[in-house]
């Protein structure tokens, strides 16, 4: 049986595995699933359909599955769907998602989401993504895998963030922000790359020089856009990283920091 304290209230409709921990006066209310080895804290608040994947540590004053913050919301069913092995720390909230933004947030795996940050309605976060303190998205943002976002930062609606991308801490970011790159600022601006924390993760500085030429051609070339993306498709597109951030810029509706 799971090992659920005493005082924290469990809806009967849950559905909470056998090897799952709740903490004192959490309350779990709802369509809510939690996965093998989920750990529960105290004073935590699990609602809506929300499924938690195994191995996920969810910290005391958390909120996960509320209503999202929009008005003409109508409490329709929607979900948050929170993969595994994830870290969410102290006082963080997660809202379902709407029925115009597909109906779920998605949070993926191996994600340290810190204390206060806030994940608005119909957010996409990868994996192994590391969300620093008081710092918050708003709704459908899409964030690829490996990114960090600096602490008391702000995420505008809609943002894209590329896979490996850094924001600096108090950086406001209202475009999107390219893969690789590190943004820092109000409103942010494109400050380099991302190369101490590629180097962490295993690229070699063989590769690295090839996004950073790329990055130089694209922002620093002067040439319009479109040719700078011909030059460097020329000049590196056996790159798969070069590939993604070409495919990536191209793709922005919002325009991207530079």
């Amino acid at each position: 049986m799971a090992k659920i304290h005493p005082t924290a209230v469990v809806d009967p409709g849950a559905k909470i595995d056998d090897q799952a921990e709740i903490g004192a006066f959490s309350v779990i209310d709802g369509e809510v699933e939690l996965g093998p080895g989920v750990e529960v804290g105290p004073h935590v608040y699990v609602t809506g359909k929300t499924r938690i994947g195994a191995g996920t540590r969810i910290y005391p004053f958390s909120l996960l599955g509320a209503p999202p913050q929009m008005l003409g919301f109508d409490g329709q069913t929607t979900e948050l769907v929170i993969g595994v092995d994830n870290i969410i720390r102290e006082h963080a909230s997660i809202h379902v998602g709407t029925p115009k933004g597909g109906g779920r947030t998605k949070i993926g795996d191996h994600n340290m989401i810190m204390n206060n940050f806030h994940i608005a309605h119909d957010c996409q976060i990868g994996n192994h993504c590391v969300l620093a303190g008081y710092s918050g998205t708003g709704g459908h943002v899409v964030m690829e895998d490996f990114v960090v976002i600096g602490g008391m930062s702000g995420i505008h609606q809609f943002v894209r963030i590329g896979a490996y991308a850094f924001t600096a801490g108090n950086s406001m970011v209202s475009k999107d922000v390219p893969p690789y790159a590190k943004v820092a600022g109000d409103r942010a601006r494109f400050v380099g790359v991302n190369r101490v924390n590629l180097e962490r993760l295993g690229f070699e500085p063989e590769r690295i020089a090839v996004i950073k030429h790329a990055f130089h051609v694209l922002f620093q070339s002067k040439l319009r856009f479109e040719e700078a993306c011909r030059r460097v498709e020329a000049e590196c597109g056996d790159s798969p990283e070069v590939i993604h951030l070409l495919e990536f810029l191209r793709s922005s509706e919002r325009g991207f920091t530079r």
